[in-house]
């Protein structure tokens, strides 16, 4: 996740081309999907020209980073949720059977991906970029916004700014990685072009490495659980999740997976904490 306008102007300009245009199909929401396997698989052809050394090293310590935070924000959500009419019914069997189709393909991306990379990738160049803007305009399309699911948004930043936190403690008195780097690198909230960088020139390069790991992993995380947590997590369960990458990269998962009103929810949740990240990791960083 990074500041890139472009990605905003897509998301805008299919918001505007849904709204001026009458026609639904189930086809943009396939289309979607599509364009989200394309970017798994390119992010799995760059983890594999990783060199195998930093991949031993490196990788399951962001990996379990990434995934406690995760699960450790969800339980929060779950707990602040509690209480308040979910705004939608429980699936059926066949429902929940085809819930499992997607992380299935996803996760099938990812590898092929590493294959690809481990074979002579070059990596995902513009590719990249071009597949996001896809998917942001996609979104945009069939993006519902509800100012009244505001009122929610608290519950998402909540739970995510709880979560990092607790991890990051966690980990911290394990002395597995130094404090600052992990409560840096949590409070990112998965922005990981924004942490990486900071944290590799102010702590090596080795800590730069976590730092953009786990924030992109708990990114692409998300994308590989909405489609299983989504119907008990709901929207904001999900724009926890997702962090400062709610608001772009992560959003169609919210409001695909967890509700279709929860775009409001996420979009705001994205912008409070894209915004604290931007004040909070320079801050810790900076500590002596």
């Amino acid at each position: 996740m990074s500041f890139d306008p472009l990605l905003y102007v897509a998301l805008a300009a299919g918001f505007a081309i849904g709204r001026l245009t009458p026609w639904r199909s189930h086809r943009i929401g396939q289309a979607a999907l599509v364009t989200v396997a394309i970017l798994l698989f390119l992010l799995g052809d760059s983890l594999g020209t990783l060199g195998l050394g930093t991949v031993a090293i490196e990788v399951p310590l962001a990996f379990a980073f990434a995934a406690a935070t995760l699960v450790v924000t969800v339980l929060v959500a779950g707990v602040l949720l509690r209480g308040r009419p979910a705004p939608a019914r429980e699936p059926k069997a066949r429902e929940l059977r085809a819930s499992l189709l997607p992380p299935v393909g996803f996760l099938a991306a990812v590898l092929l991906g590493v294959v690809v990379g481990r074979l002579g990738g070059a990596g995902p160049g513009p590719f990249t970029e071009y597949a996001l803007y896809a998917l942001l305009a996609l979104v945009g399309f069939d993006l519902r916004l509800n100012l009244a699911r505001l009122r929610s948004a608290w519950i998402p930043i909540a739970a995510a700014t709880a979560g990092g936190i607790a991890v990051a403690a966690a980990f911290a008195v394990t002395g597995l990685v130094p404090a600052q780097a992990v409560f840096s690198t949590a409070l990112a909230f998965g922005w990981y072009s924004l942490s990486g960088p900071l944290t590799a020139v102010r702590l090596g390069p080795a800590l730069g490495l976590f730092a953009f790991l786990a924030n992109f992993l708990r990114e692409n995380l998300t994308m590989l659980f909405a489609p299983l947590l989504g119907r008990r997590v709901r929207g904001e369960g999900l724009a926890a999740m997702g962090g400062a990458t709610s608001m772009d990269t992560t959003l169609y998962f919210v409001t695909r997976y967890g509700d279709p009103e929860a775009a409001t929810v996420a979009l705001a949740t994205g912008i409070v904490l894209t915004t604290a990240a931007a004040l909070l990791v320079p801050f810790v960083l900076g500590l002596p």
